[in-house]
């Protein structure tokens, strides 16, 4: 839950992001405080504006101005480093340029007493990366209401909340200095648009078409009149923006919003998977957690890309939690946090997924992990305050974290009941599969765990795509109703291949259902073990049990000669008060090491009060 905070505006060059986005805080209960800005060293010789990865200087002279319209402080510092530390992670580095804006918030810190930082980020996540780790070091927490945001309704709501803004650079084509200089938000949004359907140019500037200064606001409590300008020409020659990268958001503030089906399940267009990168996996000795077996195969830590946490009881998560910050810092793993049906004694169970860089002999990386671990408060989905990532993507697979129906820039559980948990939760899920690949959607999905807390609601679930396990547990994360985990697959999904079994064994029936991505990279099986007739008195499991590792092994023979997946995992969900937990251990494991030899999965047994599947 966030409280309300005393609010740093880190103003890079006093454009309408920044400005739009302190309206935002203000709108949300935060004060602003103080404002921050970095200039280019004195005595350099360089022109206004500074040659810079991270932050945009042309302007800078007139930011005295910005702080006297709002009657706040303003703390600058100048820019001595340089963009040395370039990688999508960033550590911190003496001779950077980020290092000159964390003295410039300590310092800012240690005077106005801020708890927060207003940034106005959209899409860069090169800024964003290194504002929030300057903000982790500080103790800060990061505002970026504006993260994400579909730059064409987000203009509009800027020229509609009177932010009086004139275009004071250009640098893209079709925009031309001696036309488009000086002109306000609302004069050249047509424009922009027509550039943007033309050649792809980001309306609101994010490729670097071009900048702005804010001259009006409903925060200033004096205008800015500009008497005089001049054209400075750096270059006169035009080239193209980056492609767009946009994504969408509705309303002003749609974190609330009931969402509909085309919210849930956005058109997409052609489908255009990428090449596939071959990934390389091995399961470790079944049924061994121990650290050194880790060790032993050249693993650590920092490896795991994805971690299950069963708990036994929720009370006891700040305590478990605390010790597993301590192991994950920087782009922790995706994690799924559920309480459920330990045995006595046990407090918790954690299984994990491991990925280790394949280093050709070019020292070429040709499976390199990808991480979200967005950790700003915005409209966008819920912010990672927790050790976790949102999604880390290998090769063409995503694995994302658990999402609960978190509302974005307050953090609190949205209100409605589960179908309004559910449309969220999953819209959550969406926003983060299209941010970490723009042509993603649910229906990219290969796999989807759903845990509820009422079986009553088993049936009212939105479905997806691919197979999709409805789990009844005892408690969920912030007394949640609904919790989505998911894996997609960056493919066709019109191309995948779908197969399904059935068989009686005993007593019991046996169903068994496949899913293959159209790039033959990955496959989701799931069996499903029920009883004809809840009248047995006795269940002698042997039979069943060696069926349905026969069964699942068939299904593992069925993947086309292309995919070169083993089976990493057999996750088996069972009722607690039917089938008994060692039984189910010892047969399962014993027909797995049968039938799968040296490709053995490892056994993950999770005790719950119910479990359904569908497709």
């Amino acid at each position: 839950m966030l409280a309300t905070l005393k609010v740093d505006s880190l103003v890079l060059s006093g454009g309408k992001d920044s400005c739009y986005n302190m309206m935002q805080c203000v709108a949300a209960g935060h004060q602003i405080v103080a404002l921050a800005n970095l200039r280019p060293a004195e005595n350099t010789g360089q022109t206004d504006e500074l040659d810079s990865y991270m932050y945009q200087t042309v302007g800078h002279h007139a930011i005295d101005l910005y702080a006297d319209a709002l009657d706040l402080p303003l703390y600058r510092g100048f820019i001595k480093g340089t963009s040395v530390n370039t990688g999508r992670v960033y550590t911190a580095c003496p001779e950077d340029e980020v290092e000159d804006l964390y003295q410039l918030m300590k310092l800012v810190k240690d005077k106005e007493g801020v708890e927060g930082v207003s940034v106005g980020a959209i899409l860069s996540d090169y800024q964003r990366v290194r504002v929030e780790d300057v903000c982790r070091r500080l103790n800060l927490q990061p505002l970026a209401y504006l993260w994400h945001y579909n730059q064409e309704i987000l203009l509009k709501e800027m020229i509609s909340s009177n932010i009086q803004a004139i275009i004071i650079k250009v640098a893209a084509f079709g925009l031309d200095p001696d036309k488009h200089l000086g002109k306000t938000l609302s004069e050249m949004e047509p424009i922009l648009l027509e550039l943007s359907e033309k050649y792809g140019v980001h309306v609101c500037g994010e490729g670097g078409e071009y900048e702005t200064f804010t001259l009006d606001c409903p925060l200033f409590k004096k205008k800015i009149v500009v008497d005089s300008a001049k054209v400075v020409m750096h270059s006169a020659d035009a080239f193209a923006p980056e492609e767009s990268m946009g994504t969408s958001l509705v309303s002003s503030c749609s974190c609330e919003i009931s969402c509909t089906d085309d919210d849930i399940f956005p058109s997409s267009g052609e489908c255009e998977p990428p090449k596939n990168i071959p990934v390389i996996w091995k399961t470790l000795k079944h049924n061994s957690l121990d650290f050194t077996n880790l060790t032993s195969e050249g693993l650590k830590l920092k490896d795991i890309i994805l971690v299950h946490l069963y708990m036994k009881s929720m009370k006891d998560f700040s305590v478990i939690n605390s010790v597993y910050v301590t192991e994950f810092d920087l782009c922790p793993p995706a994690r799924v946090c559920v309480e459920t049906l330990l045995p006595d004694g046990v407090l918790f169970c954690i299984d994990c997924l491991a990925h280790k860089y394949d280093m050709a002999a070019d020292d070429v990386v040709h499976d390199e992990k990808l991480v979200m671990h967005v950790q700003s408060i915005s409209h966008w989905a819920p912010a990672s305050i927790g050790p976790y990532s949102q999604s880390i993507k290998v090769g063409d697979v995503l694995y994302c974290a658990g999402q609960i129906a978190l509302v974005p820039c307050t953090m609190r559980l949205v209100s409605g009941g589960i179908r309004a948990e559910a449309g969220v939760s999953l819209r959550h899920v969406g926003r983060v599969l299209q941010a970490m690949s723009q042509r993603t959607a649910l229906h990219h999905v290969i796999t989807a765990s759903c845990y509820v807390e009422d079986s009553e609601m088993y049936h009212d679930e939105t479905a997806v795509c691919g197979l999709l396990a409805v789990v009844v547990v005892s408690h969920l994360p912030r007394d949640a109703a609904i919790e989505w985990h998911v894996v997609a697959v960056v493919d066709d999904p019109l191309q995948r291949k779908h197969f399904a079994m059935k068989m009686l064994s005993e007593g019991f029936q046996i169903e068994c259902e496949s899913v293959e991505s159209s790039s033959a990279s990955c496959a989701s099986i799931s069996v499903r073990l029920s009883m004809i007739s809840s009248s047995t008195s006795h269940l002698d499991l042997d039979g069943p049990l060696h069926d349905l590792v026969a069964m699942f092994k068939e299904a593992v023979n069925k993947l086309s000669e292309d995919c070169s997946a083993s089976p990493l995992s057999f996750r088996a969900f069972f009722k607690e008060d039917v089938f008994d937990a060692e039984t189910l251990q010892k047969g399962l494991q014993e027909y797995l090491e049968k039938y799968l030899e040296e490709k053995t999965p490892a056994l993950i047994l999770v005790p719950v009060i119910f479990v359904g599947y569908s497709r």
